[in-house]
């Protein structure tokens, strides 16, 4: 199981990376280690709230972090409720052993990758 973690971690990263290569806006992102978890953070400009990666084996789970206060964990809770496993305001849990829900998690990467951008 831990190497099926560590490709999904790391196609999480990928999508990442693509979709804030592919918006026009998004700061460049800096990659860092935070609080033991992957960190991907915008700068230059600052378009975005940070976002964390990381997987329990234990559970047969990963996660993606943003900051705790934002809104982006109730917004996305609240128009899509079936979307993700919710954790607090901050956590998205998402199962190992499921298809990669590449759709859905592009609108939640790219909230956070924005969520500082004034709409167009």
């Amino acid at each position: 199981m831990h190497d099926k973690l560590q490709t999904r971690l790391h196609e999480v990263r990928e999508l990442i990376l693509e979709l804030a290569h592919k918006k026009q806006g998004v700061g460049t992102i800096e990659e860092s280690t935070k609080w033991n978890q992957q960190s991907f953070a915008t700068v230059r400009p600052k378009s975005g709230t940070p976002i964390r990666i990381a997987g329990n084996i234990e559970s047969g789970t990963y996660s993606l972090f943003v900051h705790c206060g934002t809104s982006l964990i109730s917004q996305f809770r609240d128009t899509h409720p079936d979307m993700f496993n919710y954790h607090g305001n901050r956590e998205i849990r998402l199962e190992l052993n499921q298809p990669l829900p590449h759709t859905a998690l592009s609108l939640f990467i790219m909230g956070a990758l924005t969520y500082y951008l004034k709409p167009a």
